[in-house]
């Protein structure tokens, strides 16, 4: 199997030459992935599809095996470039929800950046969890709002049972009383 190794922003970049990746390029692959994985110990690999343009049920179990050495060694393998035939087969046999797929090489830096720069500010510290390290790589932040609590008496104030939605008449005289209430609850309307 043609293929070439190159290293970018701690990262181990694997990438497969061939426009077939099948039977004949597995034992060669495992080889490499092995390689890199326990003896070059490259934890985190992005393997590079780019020029891949089909792939057999050979190389999709390669694909799971690279995924399977990268996180016994507590690292990753990132898949890239894959062509549309592949994703769909991806899809179809639900790989693609276990496998880490991205678009390219440069989406999968922008996420890692800011995790690096932490990494390299908290290097006199000790070391976070892998499980942490991947839910900073593959996860977007996410702002909280805290809403404030309702009572309960509150809450029962509004309900209208299913036999009343018919009655018209109920309607107009509960929308009636909520006029006359003191508040309306909701969102202020714009002027």
């Amino acid at each position: 199997m043609k293929n070439s190794i190159s290293t970018r922003k701690e990262l181990t970049v694997l990438k497969i030459e061939e426009e077939v990746f099948d039977f004949r390029h597995r034992d060669s692959f495992r080889n490499s992935i092995d390689v890199m994985v326990n003896k070059e110990s490259s934890k985190n690999l992005i393997i590079d599809f780019s020029q891949v343009k089909a792939i057999d049920s050979s190389g999709i179990s390669s694909m799971l095996l690279a995924h399977q050495l990268a996180n016994q060694s507590n690292g990753l393998a990132i898949f890239v470039s894959l062509c549309k035939q592949i994703k769909d087969l991806l899809k179809l046999t639900n790989l693609d929800k276990q496998l880490y797929i991205f678009s390219s090489i440069n989406e999968v830096m922008t996420l890692i950046e800011p995790a690096m720069k932490t990494k390299r500010n908290n290097r006199g510290k000790s070391p976070s969890p892998v499980d942490e390290s991947i839910g900073e790589l593959l996860c977007d932040e996410i702002d909280l709002i805290v809403e404030q609590d309702l009572d309960d008496e509150h809450l029962d104030e509004n309900l209208v049972e299913p036999e009343e939605i018919n009655d018209e008449s109920s309607l107009s005289d509960q929308s009636e009383e909520k006029e006359s209430g003191s508040k309306k609850r909701g969102r202020p309307r714009k002027a």
